[in-house]
């Protein structure tokens, strides 16, 4: 392959690995509002990520990763386990109250602006405050400011997680390893934040419902952030032991 063409492969594979993440998000979010007449939606979040967390976990039995190697530090893994709990209780109480089609445009053009944000100077935090104002107009004159306000909690979780991550840079038996201490910090306040702060406490699982949660799990608690990381511009300068988690994720030994 040529230096010409080399690019352009990265591109185009990394075009497709951002759609197929937009799809998995979409599809979570849209079995959310399926599911929401049988099971409230805090409450689905509480058992998708459960399930999400059992099924990394078969996996990396499976295949021989060690989750568990080489964890020095709790403090950051807490706070990238709180920084997602706090993105998916936010995202499922707004596809709650709103159409998914704006708490995906809201959450989406909210969460590149943050990014750009944080990795531009002065011009690009004037352009990020500008745009975040003209999306809070937008959600006030619409009756959608409590979605507003959820959806940028959630926005600026998903950038602090992925500002603290690095994960396009990481082996891939450290982003899984990562995403298990997500999933198990997230499986245990999720569940006190569906109790403490959910609408409504309903909970009639059928068969409908229960494979709406089964597709949360694993389009959005799996395939979801892996795709991500595989899609962004850092993934093309992934190295061995590249931009580890500090005190939290090291090399195997």
């Amino acid at each position: 392959m040529s230096f010409v063409s080399a690019p352009i492969a990265f591109k185009s594979r990394s075009l497709g690995m951002l759609s197929a993440a937009l799809l998995c998000w979409l599809l979570q979010y849209g079995s959310v509002q399926h599911a929401a007449g049988q099971v409230a939606a805090l409450f689905q979040a509480a058992i998708a990520v459960a399930w999400a967390m059992l099924l990394l976990w078969l996996w990396t039995r499976w295949r021989g990763i060690a989750l568990f190697a080489q964890g020095a530090s709790l403090l950051p893994a807490l706070w990238g386990g709180a920084l997602f709990t706090v993105q998916w209780a936010c995202l499922y109480l707004a596809v709650d109250r709103s159409a998914l089609w704006r708490v995906a445009l809201l959450f989406g053009l909210m969460a590149v602006l943050m990014r750009a944000a944080a990795q531009g100077r002065r011009r690009s935090r004037l352009g990020f405050a500008a745009g975040v104002a003209l999306l809070a107009v937008w959600a006030w004159a619409t009756g959608q400011g409590g979605v507003g306000l959820l959806t940028l909690a959630a926005a600026l979780a998903f950038v602090l997680g992925l500002h603290q991550v690095r994960c396009a840079q990481m082996q891939r038996q450290d982003l899984m390893r990562w995403r298990f201490y997500q999933l198990c910090v997230a499986a245990l306040l999720l569940p006190l934040a569906a109790v403490a702060f959910s609408p409504s406490w309903s909970f009639l699982p059928g068969w409908s419902a229960l494979g709406a949660m089964l597709l949360q799990a694993v389009c959005g608690g799996l395939a979801f952030p892996f795709l991500l990381a595989a899609a962004l511009p850092e993934a093309r300068n992934e190295t061995a032991g590249d931009a580890r988690i500090t005190g939290v994720v090291g090399p195997d030994a």
